[in-house]
């Protein structure tokens, strides 16, 4: 491996981790007000939307189109999310359920 590549990685690696502790540092002493923390609860839950619902609802050319390979895989998901709150969970049986309909079909 070339030395500037070296050095490349170790910056990105120091930028990632000043990136992560730095407000971990600045804000341990924070409250949280509760209001403000009512509305960042539900942060995941939009990104998460937002990453999904293109995924199952659009064709990769941006048009509307159910895609029943994902629709497939996304409902017991969807069902173990609902029930069981295990994002692990959640991801590994997506992933099963999506491949093993790629195998199947």
């Amino acid at each position: 491996m070339r030395l500037d590549r070296v050095w490349m990685i170790l910056g990105m690696a120091c930028v990632t981790y000043i990136l992560r502790f730095l407000p971990m540092a600045l804000f341990t002493k924070w409250t949280v007000p509760e209001r403000l923390r009512w509305g960042l609860e539900y942060i995941p839950v939009a990104v998460l939307s937002a990453i999904v619902f293109p995924i199952l609802f659009f064709d990769g050319g941006g048009s509307l189109s159910l895609q029943p390979r994902a629709l497939f895989a996304a409902l017991p998901v969807f069902a173990l999310a609902r029930f069981v709150r295990s994002i692990w969970g959640c991801v590994i049986l997506g992933m099963a359920i999506y491949w093993g309909v790629g195998f199947v079909l």
